[in-house]
């Protein structure tokens, strides 16, 4: 990944349109995936959210 890059912008990467996100074990508001920028050695874990009945 490059340098810089957003948690938006990793999440149209990977074609994730919907999803939950933790970094380094915080649970990230969804207001803060245009902003917070992924560091060299982050532990990101993506929850991509489906729908269901």
């Amino acid at each position: 990944m490059e340098d810089g890059l957003t948690v938006s912008q990793l999440l149209k990467l990977r074609k994730l349109r919907k999803a939950a996100v933790w970094i380094n074990g915080k649970q990230l508001m969804l207001a803060d995936y245009e902003t917070w920028e992924i560091q060299e050695g982050d532990n990101i874990k993506l929850l991509r959210i489906m729908a269901g009945g």
